[in-house]
């Protein structure tokens, strides 16, 4: 009868620590999935983060596009007004001689 009582008293120990170690997982995972959901909130703000400066990466690349194409416009109107300057000079000394 003792050794009957001695595996209960065994077996009782071993669910016990079953339990233990069930709940101690439980708490590890809730633990886990607590980090996983804030890696992925933080991911997903890195996304949000890349691709507002992609974004703005564009709307740059746009506008030195543009300041690029207005300054060969300037540059092109300048050297017509030199152009125009030498003409005038060459016509003021022509009729000056």
């Amino acid at each position: 009868m003792d050794t009957l009582l001695e595996r209960l008293q065994e077996l009782e120990k071993k669910v016990r620590e079953a339990l233990g170690e069930l709940a101690q997982s439980r708490g590890e995972r809730e633990a886990l999935l607590a980090k996983l959901q804030a890696l992925q909130s933080d991911l997903q703000s890195r996304e949000q983060e890349a691709a507002t400066l992609r974004a703005e990466r564009e709307r740059a690349a746009t506008e030195v596009a543009s300041l690029r194409a207005e300054r060969e416009e300037v540059r092109t109107k300048v050297e017509g007004l030199l152009a125009d300057i030498a003409q005038l000079e060459s016509t003021v000394q022509g009729a000056a001689t």
